[in-house]
């Protein structure tokens, strides 16, 4: 007695609607991704340096103008930030100075820093606009 062996059936290849959905979801968030606009590039930096919370936010020494210091957002003279600087120990001290501060007065306050046993500063800038 021959028995007859069932014809082998062919597996259908599912991959097709795979791609069609891959292929629409790729679409999908091409458009969605832009549609939405960068609202970081409608930010403006504060104009005045002490004005700027991240440069507060480090305990920087802020030099707003000749003789005009700020220390975490209080107006100080330089001796007052010296003396709470070594109260705290010492250490690196930073420095944030305004873009309009002529450079012979910041250097005048880096030598009292200086000789006052202050030898590690940080100097901290903003990056400006390109010009």
């Amino acid at each position: 007695m021959k028995f007859r062996t069932p014809p082998r059936r062919q597996m259908t290849d599912n991959t097709i609607p795979l791609i069609n959905i891959v292929f629409l979801m790729l679409i999908f968030f091409l458009f969605a991704g832009s549609v939405a606009r960068d609202d970081a590039r409608r930010i403006t930096p504060p104009e005045m340096i002490q004005d700027d919370e991240n440069i507060r936010s480090t305990g920087a020494l802020i030099i707003a103008g000749e003789s005009m210091f700020f220390l975490e957002d209080r107006p100080v003279t330089l001796e007052a930030a010296i003396a709470a600087h070594l109260a705290q120990g010492g250490g690196l001290m930073r420095v944030a100075a305004e873009a309009t501060l002529p450079s012979d007065q910041l250097e005048a306050v880096l030598v009292v820093l200086t000789g006052a046993g202050i030898r590690d500063v940080v100097l901290i800038t903003r990056k400006g606009a390109a010009q």
